[in-house]
């Protein structure tokens, strides 16, 4: 390690020795002597023509480059285009190591830039109108380099570990090979398969289509689109690979994936297992097996969780999960797969795909949860003990049609189905702390769950041909599913207080539950003037749910259940209608954009319950206006939006199939109505390597659903929902990095942010009411050391600050929570086939009671060796959780006057041994080993 070191610090004493010193300035302007901004000015070496440097001019079209080498000759080489290629050769020389070549020229052309110029001298970076142009062979990358660590070297590109894509802090939604979708259009799936020494060029644009879709064809409110051209006798092509490894206390991974290509066929195949909590593969590796994130879900919840865990991941995929446990219990997982992407041509493309996966999880847990109240506090201790079984099948389809120039057809199909199995044996207690015991009970619980979902999307897409101004849009969405669930229970409960008495429960809930939203929507632009158009956004939208829930009682166990419960069972089906139709006024100059709106918002719902003799009807007929305002990069709107209550509030009766925790339902619950602001802005100055990205939002809401807590004298919690006033939200968040680059192959990333949050919202425990006030305050700094990608080194630190404070302080007890996280994780690629690993993630909690500790340290390492031809085989040898700290994991929650602290079985420490075969057709090169995903725990 010693000499390993010592390695690192003479390369960095001699990178910074051999600093070059030379500098050129000047200025760009055109025939008429107008200043041309964004003019890209690259240095060559005059005899071999590699790349030096380049620089983009400013605003005044003036440009400056240092660290230029002394006593060579080199080329200056402007391209801009629709103009002629300018080129000056120059000699610096140690004493005259500054050059000015004050006002360059250029002449305009109609000709295209690969006319101008040749092969050798294509410049790094072109803009084209509203499209960024890379020259993949400027930027320079090991022999076994991936897309991924091509689009690193890029400007304004980011890659982060998950290998999420932003370009000039945008994210890219998609990823084109030769215009075409490449194995289901996202990201991963061409940066982290295919060999950066395969690329052409990288050209970056605008997301048209989901501007399009969005109705306002605004593309600074849009994602990008990354185009890779591959080089001539790259069209076809596999790769993948197959792995297997053993160690220690049983542990083993074993799997394969295999991607193919053929010009217009791309097909993917894929089959894993394992009992390390984590899927066969990344996130990335399967989103890259065929495009599987095709739509997004957001969750959002006033609760603070606070917790850490080193113990695993789990992926889950249109309701199919693909294995691992991302907290407490040890799971064992298996799944296979096949994808089929077709594009016959760049009109048409097609998918097909089918996943299935399959989960075994055992664990047993501790939960310790503390309700305050005054000077109270009630404790409920729970030992739960579970098996819990997964099987998932997941069936895709779709198609891409372009019958035109100016038409788009898009439509995507899905059908899931989801088993689940569940076993666990509880021991559960209550207390409090000035009477003592409440009460104590052993109860066993039994889940058959079984859901088949069935969703489509579809879009059609109509531009002008006479005005590109001019745009019509249809969209249609589209499910059923159906749950049918079998819980049950069986207890033994003895109850101390205020007299004692014991209670049996051998209980059978059934559940139906059959869904089906549709939603069809229009969108017409058309415009009035230079600066004025109008937009028409019309919506439909069908919601119905019915809820079948019976109830039934044994004398024991092992009894027949056929008591029918009349209190614990009950119906309920709603019927809504959504009309939405708005009318938007867009002015457009220059860089602003200001489209005020009203919406006419028509809202029906009715909702049946078996035991209310008349409809619970809940209707709307409002106006809402909102304004959306935009210059540059800067977007501010404001809006009203009303959103029905979920169908798992609305059915009024008591559910105790947890018999500590009963939620009920309430038919009469109203719409909410809120009230949203949102700021966003951000700034990629490619010339000095900088980003800033911020967003903020601020929500106000009108009869928002709170629950309304109850806890009787045996220590059992009752929640009712209930509408209440004065619910808002804060939100703002903000990141900041630049890059620097010193020698030739040396780069170093400084990043930092924040994010804060303010959560007020209504408290009503048994009798008591207050205003809670929840402050959410995270911060980060990082940096990325890149030495020739021979040493990097990526450290970062998150502080966070969490407390809640009420109104009525007598009552309840403030909350405070501080925590710390800091990971730093180093990969060396030396010596040749030898690639070390360290990752160390310390983790810090202050709100962990005694006998708890609060501070966590894991650290993992591997070391990997390439071997075979092209360095295909690699045999890793790597120790899990080296000091044996995550067995120590401990979960901590706060939710209103509530804080959770949960213990259990985690993934043990454990050395593994895993040989890894990568699969390349010929012309491909080696992967990149090390600093990917190896810690994908």
């Amino acid at each position: 390690m010693r000499k390993l070191l010592g390695s690192i610090v003479c390369l960095l004493f001699t990178t910074v020795l051999f600093a070059q010193k030379g500098q050129i300035f000047g200025k760009v302007v055109d025939q008429n002597g107008k200043a041309l901004p964004l003019v890209t000015v690259t240095v060559f070496n005059a005899l071999d023509t590699s790349i030096v440097t380049y620089r983009m001019t400013n605003e005044e079209g003036n440009f400056k480059i240092g660290n230029l080498p002394t006593d060579k000759d080199l080329r200056l080489l402007a391209t801009y285009s629709g103009y002629e290629a300018l080129r000056m050769n120059f000699n610096l020389t140690d004493g005259q190591s500054e050059m000015n070549f004050d006002t360059l020229k250029m002449v305009t052309t109609t000709k295209d830039l690969d006319e101008v110029v040749v092969i050798s001298e294509r410049p790094p970076v072109l803009i084209k109108k509203d499209t960024i142009e890379f020259n993949a062979n400027a930027f320079k990358t090991l022999p076994n380099a991936l897309v991924e660590d091509l689009l690193k070297k890029l400007p304004g590109v980011r890659v982060d570990a998950n290998g999420n894509i932003t370009v000039n802090g945008k994210p890219v939604n998609k990823i084109l090979v030769d215009g075409k979708s490449f194995f289901g259009d996202d990201p991963k799936m061409a940066s982290r398969n295919l060999p950066a020494n395969a690329i052409d060029k990288v050209q970056v644009v605008d997301d048209k289509d989901q501007a399009m879709l969005n109705g306002d064809n605004n593309t600074n409110n849009v994602g990008k689109v990354v185009n890779i051209t591959l080089k001539k006798g790259m069209k076809k092509g596999m790769f993948g690979k197959l792995y297997g490894g053993g160690g220690t206390k049983d542990r083993y991974e074993a799997g394969g994936i295999a991607n193919i290509f053929r010009d217009t066929l791309q097909v993917s195949l894929l089959g894993y297992s394992n009992n390390l909590n984590r899927s066969g593969f990344s996130y990335g590796e399967l989103m890259n097996a065929g495009g599987l994130q095709r739509s997004n879900s957001n969750q959002s919840s006033n609760s603070t969780s606070m917790w850490s865990s080193n113990n695993g991941s789990n992926i889950k995929v249109n309701g199919v999960s693909f294995g691992g446990n991302p907290g407490y219990g040890l799971a064992t997982s298996s799944g296979a797969g096949i994808n089929i992407n077709h594009s016959p041509d760049k009109k048409k493309s097609f998918f097909f795909q089918y996943f299935f996966g399959a989960v075994d999880t055992k664990k047993d847990v501790v939960s310790n949860i503390r309700q305050l109240n005054s000077d109270t506090t009630q404790t409920n201790n729970t030992l739960t003990n579970s098996r819990v079984k997964n099987f998932g099948h997941s069936f895709g389809t779709g198609f891409t049609l372009k019958p035109d120039t100016v038409t788009t057809v898009r439509f995507n199909a899905n059908y899931v189905i989801g088993l689940e199995r569940d076993r666990l044996l509880n021991t559960a207690t209550t207390d409090n702390n000035f009477i003592g015991a409440l009460s104590d009970g052993n109860y066993k619980q039994l889940n058959r769950i079984n859901n088949y979902n069935y969703k489509h999307s579809f879009s059609w897409i109509k531009i002008s041909k006479r005005n590109k101004e001019r745009s019509f849009v249809i969209t249609n969405q589209l499910s059923f599913s159906k749950n049918n669930q079998e819980n049950q229970t069986n207890g033994q409960y003895h109850y101390y207080y205020p007299t004692a008495y014991d209670s049996v429960q051998n209980q059978m809930r059934t559940i139906g539950l059959p869904q089906t939203n549709a939603t069809l929507g229009l969108i017409f632009k058309n415009p009035i003037s230079k600066y004025f158009s109008f937009r028409l956004n019309a919506r439909y939208k069908y919601f119905y749910v019915r809820n079948e829930t019976n109830t039934n009682n044994a004398l024991s166990e092992s009894d027949p259940y056929t008591i029918f419960n009349s209190y614990l069972s009950g119906k309920f089906h709603r019927n809504a209608n959504e009309v939405s139709i708005a009318q938007t006024l867009n002015y457009k100059n220059g860089k602003l954009t200001i489209s005020p709106y009203v919406e006419e918002y028509l809202l029906f719902s009715d909702v049946n319950v078996s035991n209310i003799t008349e409809p619970v009807k809940q209707d709307v007929r409002k106006l809402l206006p909102g304004v959306n305002v935009n210059y540059g990069t800067l977007n501010m709107s404001y809006g009203k939006d009303y959103n029905l209550p979920s169908y798992s509030y609305l059915l009024p009766i008591a559910n105790n199939y947890d018999p500590y925790n009963v939620t009920n339902g309430n038919p009469y619950l109203k719409p909410i109505l809120s009230d949203e602001y949102n700021i966003s802005y951000n700034v990629a100055d490619q010339k000095s390597n900088i980003n800033v990205f911020l967003y903020g939002y601020m929500s106000i809401k009108d009869n928002d659903i709170i629950q309304k807590t109850t806890v009787d004298d045996q220590g059992v919690m009752s929640t009712n929902p209930i509408n209440a006033k004065g619910s808002k939200s804060y939100y703002l968040n903000f990141n900041i990095d630049k890059d620097f680059k010193f020698g030739k192959n040396n780069s170093f990333k400084l990043s930092g942010g924040g994010s804060y949050s303010i959560d007020k919202s209504r408290l009503l425990y048994n009798a008591d009411s207050s205003m809670q006030t929840t402050y959410s305050y995270y911060n980060w700094v990082g940096f990325h050391l890149n030495l020739n990608d021979v040493f990097e080194w990526d450290n970062s630190y998150n502080p966070g600050f969490n407390f809640t404070r009420y109104s009525s302080q007598s009552t309840f007890s403030n909350i405070n929570v501080t925590t710390q996280n800091m990971v730093s994780n180093f990969v060396v690629r030396w010596p040749k086939h030898v690639i070390w690993e360290n990752n160390f993630d310390y983790t810090y909690n202050s709100s962990l009671s005694t006998g708890a500790k609060k501070n966590l340290l894991v650290w993992t390492a591997a070391v990997n060796f390439t071997f075979l031809k092209d360095d295909r085989g690699v045999l890793k040898i790597m120790a899990y959780d080296i000091m044996d700290q995550n067995k120590r994991y401990v979960s901590l929650e706060t939710t209103s006057n509530r804080i959770t602290l949960l213990r259990g079985t985690m993934l043990p420490r454990y050395l593994m041994a895993t040989f890894t075969y990568n699969i390349r057709s010929v012309g491909q090169k080696k992967k990149k080993v090390g600093g990917d995903s190896l810690f994908s725990f």
